[in-house]
């Protein structure tokens, strides 16, 4: 159902800029910062798979300032709803995900959306029933998690659903992967839930855009991520099902029309290395691919999902879901 909050608020992110002057354009909305560089580089960039650490070093310099905080939603529910121990809800029946990524992983749909089903957001150490914002991510909007949660439940496929959202607008895979800013929040919140009995059933991680504007071939983008998810894996288990989304897509503020199609960007090379991470044998499964599934005209302000592209976006994860999972799994 539609959310009662009111969200007549400015724009969910602080746009983000560069560390450093003159190297580049301003960013855009959703931190996402686009960037000019090594254009020479990236053209004449070789098949050969690279060192993840050679891409973190290629990249430094470049990267997109997200602070360690951003504006992180601190909305928690209807205070008439009990607050409920996770840890006892249905054994087996529940679906812990943990979602990391950018800005469209996070709060910036507007308007957000109230779950009317057993679908919770992780607070606190607590389960609270998910009205937008989910806490622990940035943006003051809504999201696609509560729509998605509410399927979900509605299918069967769980009885309950817990999401711990804590993806950061505007980040880079580079600030997720080892050395990252924000690599000790991504494996220490996934440590966290163990040890309060409810270790993560899936992990889905959408993100690619920063990635996209600052150019980073196939190559660059998969090696990075083959090693991310190499550590996703050593703190979940081999059970846990992991998803990668496909995107990149995002407005050029170098054109700046919302309007203009010819405006967008999107970079097949970071979509073909999100799309060979797949391998199922490892629980390793792709989500959807929002560079076709959610089109220009469908991003409210040339970069975050509207609420019809965010209900989309929701439907498109439940064949995903129903064909990685296996629902019987124990989570305790």
């Amino acid at each position: 159902m539609p959310s009662l909050c009111d969200f007549f608020c400015r724009t969910s992110e602080h746009p983000f800029t560069r560390r450093r002057a003159r190297i580049g354009l301003v960013a855009g909305l959703a931190g996402l910062t686009v960037l000019a560089l090594f254009a020479a580089e990236t053209a004449a960039a070789t098949n050969d798979a690279p060192e993840p650490q050679a891409v973190r070093a290629k990249y430094a310099a470049f990267l997109p300032f997200v602070s360690s905080e951003g504006e992180l939603a601190v909305y928690q529910g209807d205070p008439d709803l009990p607050v409920v121990d996770c840890a006892s809800l249905p054994a087996g029946r529940t679906m812990v995900a943990l979602v990391f990524g950018q800005s469209n992983a996070s709060n910036t749909v507007d308007p957000g959306y109230d779950a009317v089903k057993p679908v919770y957001a992780f607070s606190g150490g607590s389960c609270r029933r998910v009205r937008d914002a989910i806490p622990g991510a940035t943006g003051a909007k809504g999201s696609s998690w509560a729509r998605l949660g509410d399927r979900i439940v509605d299918s069967g496929l769980y009885d309950a659903v817990v999401f711990v959202d804590i993806a950061r607008g505007g980040s880079s895979i580079l600030h997720w992967s080892r050395g990252g800013q924000f690599h000790d929040l991504l494996t220490g919140s996934l440590d966290a839930l163990a040890v309060r009995g409810i270790p993560a059933t899936h992990v889905l991680f959408h993100q690619g855009e920063a990635d996209c504007a600052m150019g980073m071939t196939r190559q660059e983008y998969g090696a990075v991520l083959a090693e991310l998810l190499e550590d996703v894996r050593a703190h979940v288990g081999p059970r846990t099902d992991i998803f990668v989304s496909r995107a990149s897509l995002f407005l050029d503020p170098a054109c700046g029309d919302r309007r203009n199609p010819g405006c967008y960007q999107s970079c097949p090379a970071v979509t073909a290395a999100q799309t060979a991470a797949a391998d199922p044998e490892r629980r390793i499964f792709s989500g959807p691919n929002t560079d076709l599934l959610v089109p220009w005209f469908d991003r409210s302000d040339g970069y975050h999902f509207t609420s019809r592209a965010a209900d989309r976006f929701a439907a498109a994860w439940m064949p995903l879901l129903a064909r990685g999972d296996a629902p019987q799994r124990q989570i305790r």
